[in-house]
């Protein structure tokens, strides 16, 4: 894309020249891809792709099962390296990172907030979203109070002695989406966030992710629903581990 063509869509996604090394752009993917190797087989997830998401971005990416969202999103979340090009998360080149430093930026930087809740079933929802600030070091004290305030944010402050098995699917989706940003994260990644909710619960969870991008959080949403999508601020399409715009 022309600097001409960057001034004209300034809130254009994809990879422009300067992206790279600019304040806005929190995540980067310059000729990213991920191949797989069954045997003698390779299997190309992601063809190599460009991506920049700036900070404030909310983006949504569909695509056909087997096209290659979840590498996408699995490569952008650090939970898999790309096989080629370079990543950069935050100002952190990802390559450059050893497996302890990555998940610190991980632990750091990024909520995540999937279609399966990926709740403890034995601990209640303040223990659930505490977590990720345990492995963080956080003090007792403090995470029991962001934890607190986290599940206020999301309507559950009345709830947070009860296990997964007491709420509904709505609810321990909500408790989900309070442990991804009781972190406080710059870039909040959902994969599918409503797939497994009944309208109404699916409604409330995107509202409640609409009011974290509207606060500055970067959010990009895997979905196969296009009403889901058209909550976005743009659309982008995969097929066959390639990107495009909608």
């Amino acid at each position: 894309m022309t600097a001409d063509a960057n001034k004209a869509h300034p809130h254009d996604p994809f990879l422009v020249e300067g992206c790279a090394d600019g304040a806005e752009a929190l995540a980067v993917l310059d000729g990213v891809a991920r191949t797989y190797r069954s045997g003698a087989v390779e299997v190309e997830a992601l063809k190599p792709l460009d991506l920049c998401v700036r900070r404030g971005d909310f983006l949504a990416v569909m695509g056909p099962s087997g096209s290659g969202k979840s590498t996408l999103l699995h490569v952008l979340g650090c939970l898999d390296r790309p096989t080629a090009g370079r990543y950069l998360l935050d100002g952190h080149d990802v390559a450059r990172l050893s497996d302890r430093e990555l998940a610190a930026v991980r632990n750091a930087v990024i909520g995540f907030v999937f279609q399966r809740f990926h709740l403890l079933a034995d601990e209640s929802a303040r223990r659930n979203v505490e977590l990720p600030l345990l492995y963080a070091g956080v003090a007792r004290g403090e995470r029991r109070q962001r934890a607190s305030e986290a599940l206020d944010s999301v309507g559950l402050s009345a709830r947070m002695t009860h296990r997964p098995n007491q709420r509904s699917g709505g609810e321990q989706q909500r408790v989900a989406l309070a442990r991804a940003l009781v972190k406080r994260p710059r870039l909040l990644l959902a994969d599918e966030p409503t797939g497994n909710l009944d309208s109404k619960a699916g409604e409330r969870v995107l509202q409640l992710i609409e009011d974290q991008s509207r606060a500055g959080t970067t959010v990009l949403m895997i979905t196969h629903d296009p009403e889901v999508a058209a909550r976005a601020e743009q659309t982008l399409l995969m097929r066959d581990g390639g990107l495009s715009r909608a």
